[in-house]
């Protein structure tokens, strides 16, 4: 349910399910495993993933947490207009960097 794609130095963690209860621990072992292979940095590319909930916004946090900790950072890509309004409205959308286009957000990481 989570294709992972490395581009260059930067792992594109692509779900195609909703971030929520049931989803959030493999969203968070896909992320442990990238950082087992050295790889803080990630986007998260969000044009597939029809909801997040509670559980979903949370582990986004601790990801985020765990990957500036190691440091890196977690970029969000792309996210459809209600995920970008749940993002908004609980102002997660305030702790992380967001793109439009998975490709700008890879870039960033080299500004």
């Amino acid at each position: 349910m989570f294709s992972v794609e490395s581009q260059g130095a930067v792992d594109v963690i692509k779900p195609f399910v909703s971030l929520d209860l049931e989803n959030v621990p493999e969203f968070s072992e896909t992320v442990e495993a990238g950082l087992s292979a050295g790889q803080p940095m990630v986007v998260f590319d969000m044009s597939e993933v029809p909801l997040i909930d509670s559980a979903g916004l949370e582990s986004l946090l601790d990801v985020q947490d765990s990957l500036q900790n190691r440091g890196g950072e977690l970029k969000l890509a792309a996210a459809t207009q209600l995920c970008k309004e749940i993002l908004r409205v609980t102002s997660v959308d305030q702790h992380f960097d967001s793109y439009d286009e998975v490709k700008t957000a890879v870039g960033s990481f080299v500004q």
